[in-house]
This record gives C-alpha cells, structure tokens and sequence, in this order.
C-alpha cells in the first residue's frame, strides 16, 4: 500500500491515521531509522495533512489555501536570513531556481521546502557540526524571542495547527536540545513537533524521553525498487532489483551505489582489505584521491559536505565488509554464494584473516572512523588513522 507516494511504512502510517481520525494527533515524535527511507518525505506528507483545512480522511485535500501554500517552495536562502525571526529553514537541499532553469543533472533525492506560514523546518548547516541554538531559540541577542521554539507558540496563520520538524537531530548538542526540552515536554495546543534522526542511541535521554518514538525499518527490496523507478534512478524494475540488492533498504545508498566512480573504485576497497596486512601509506592516497576527486563548478560550494559524504560511503562499504567477513568466519559461508560484489574478496579475506575476532575490531574501527566524520574531524586525518589501525 502507498500513501501519498510513501512505500514501505504502511505500519506507521496505520498508527498516524488512527490518532488523526481520532483528533488525537498533537505532541512531539522522534522519527528513526537508516538515511534514505523515506522519513523526511513521511514527515512532509504528515504535516500537509495535519494543516490541511478540508481533508479527505487522512490525506490532504490539496485544494484548499492551506494545500496550496505548503507547495509553494522557498527560494535559495543564505545563512544571515535563515538566522532572522522569519520563518525560513536552515538548509535547503534543492532550492527553486531563480532563472527558472533545473539544475543539471537533477538529484533525484532533492527536495524542497514548503512556504507554509505554520510549518517551521530546521536542519543542520551543511558547513556546522551541530545545529545551531540560533535557529532554535533565537540569537545570543534575542535568545527566547526568536527561533523555532518562539514561532511555535505564535498564533496559527491558517486553522488553527502548526507542524515543526526538525532534520539532523542527531547533531542536536546539549545547549541546543536543552533549548527544546520545555517546548518537546508542553507543545502549543495542536501542534505536532518530528524530529528525524537515524538511532534513539543518538538522542540525549532527555529528548527521548519527551517524545514518542517512530521507528522506521528499511524498505524491502520490492518497495525500494518501486521508489527507485519511480524517482528515475533505476531505468526499469530488474536495474532497480539490482541496486537494491546491496542497498540495505536505503534509497540514498541505492543511488551511491549507482554511482561510476564508486563502481571503479571499489574493487581496489575489496581487494585491499582482504590482504593480510593493509598498506596504509600507499592506500591512504588512493582513498584521498578518491575522496577528492574533481568537482563540478557548480558543487564547490559544497565541497567540504561532498567530500565527507564519499568517505563515508568508503567507510560503509569496508564496515559492510568486516561484517559480512564475520558472519562467513563464523560458520555462514552462505554469504559466498552469488556474490559479485565481494564474494571472491571475502573468500580471500577469510583464507588471509581467519579470525573472527580481528575482523569485530575492525568492523568497529570502521564505525568510530564513520562517527568522526560526523564531528567534522579532519578528512586526511581520519584515512590515515583508520589505515593504519587496521
């Protein structure tokens, strides 16, 4: 079942659709699961819904003024105005052009933000470690009278409800999320606060405990397929089989792992890794090189965002692959079977490495490494280091 485009979450959206039959939709949610499952989309259709002034069960009507305003899209923002009492989002991963022309090529997992006087959108900087306290409670100047948690409180525009979500809560730090608890604890009357994050384990105990949890699985095989075709980035039903396969549920890891340069360079990951001892010096370059590889002109901008986003694909993969080398070292070598992506590299591996235990700490490394990423550590550092632990 699809419910406005969203597969794959028919359980979470069965529980949404009870509570809002019943008028008992209000309160603060913590949406979790992997990137790339759909949570943002779910919390963009829920919130169209909720502030939708003649809906048609639990759907909007898309007709009304409400419908047509959450449509409307922002305009690119620079950092000095999303910072101002205006309701405007911390980022935008694809804004509406200004000349009218798309971008070329489009990014298939783009989205944009709705221009909706009672809904509030708030994420991570692309250039910050954490979201900033000032999108949430207001600058130093003005703390407690701007920010999200002020326009929450404000008189509703349009029927009475506002929606806030909140993107990226995993890089919420303690001031920040201390600035929320009250607001999470006793929302306005009518409103509906989501935060997004990937693991409960992310989120302080003190924002656990003040929202519902929703957990999110990964879509099967079959539902990622269908919003892979759908969205254009499998051509047709087998292509997007195939991607999914190694996907792990994910339509982000879907389109990463659709990428050529990734294709090229992972055999060199594999066959690296199943050595019995890494050249970390040597392979250190490579996976700079990879990293760093030149850019379109129109994505320097981001630059710093792309390049953490190519490590951490590496870093995956090669996390993927102490995991899987565990599992055949202990006895699975189901794993072996028909597996094109790495299956001779984890036989060599397992012949190189037979010890289980090595490969868990490994595995582990990998993952320390990927949260680094995460605290903004210095990319060239965090090669090295990994490399050469391993």
């Amino acid at each position: 079942m699809s419910w406005q485009g969203i597969e794959g979450h028919d359980r979470v959206v069965e529980m949404f659709s009870r509570a809002f039959s019943r008028g008992r939709l209000e309160g603060s949610f913590l949406f979790t699961g992997p990137e790339g499952i759909g949570k943002r989309s779910f919390a963009f259709r829920l919130a169209k819904t909720i502030l939708c002034l003649s809906p048609d069960g639990f759907a909007p009507c898309g007709k009304c003024e409400s419908c047509r305003l959450f449509e409307m899209k922002f305009k690119p923002v620079s950092e000095e105005v999303v910072r101002s009492e205006k309701p405007l989002p911390a980022k935008t991963r694809r804004a509406v052009p200004v000349s009218g022309e798309p971008d070329e090529p489009s990014d298939p997992l783009a989205f944009d933000i709705p221009n909706h006087p009672d809904f509030y959108y708030v994420a991570k900087p692309a250039d910050r470690a954490q979201i900033p306290i000032e999108l949430l409670a207001g600058p130093k100047e003005n703390r407690g009278r701007s920010g999200l948690c002020y326009n929450i409180f404000r008189t509703p525009y349009l029927g009475g409800r506002k929606v806030a979500v909140i993107d990226d809560a995993d890089f919420l730090n303690e001031e920040g999320a201390n600035s929320l608890l009250k607001t999470l604890e006793e929302p306005p009357r009518g409103a509906v606060i989501i935060l997004i994050g990937t693991s409960p384990a992310k989120q302080l105990p003190t924002i656990r405990s003040r929202c519902q949890s929703v957990r999110f699985l990964p879509l099967s095989p079959r539902d990622l397929t269908a919003v892979l075709v759908s969205r254009g980035i499998a051509a047709d039903f087998d292509e997007g089989m195939r991607l999914a396969r190694y996907a792990d549920g994910s339509c982000k890891n879907a389109l990463e792992y659709n990428d050529p340069s990734l294709e090229l360079f992972r055999p060199e990951l594999y066959k690296q890794l199943a050595q019995p001892r890494v050249d970390a010096v040597a392979f250190s370059k490579r996976v700079i090189e990879f990293v760093e590889e030149k850019k379109k002109e129109k994505e320097k901008a981001r630059e710093g965002e792309i390049k953490r986003r190519r490590l951490a694909i590496v870093l995956t993969r090669a996390a993927r692959f102490y995991r899987d080398l565990t599992r055949v070292l202990s006895g699975e070598t189901s794993l072996l079977a028909g597996n094109i992506e790495s299956g001779a590299d984890l036989r060599a591996a397992a012949r190189n490495r037979p010890d289980p235990d090595r490969a868990i700490r490994n595995a582990e490394r990998t993952v320390e490494a990927l949260e680094q990423i995460d605290r903004m550590g210095n990319l060239t550092y965090i090669i090295e280091a990994w490399l050469s632990d391993l």
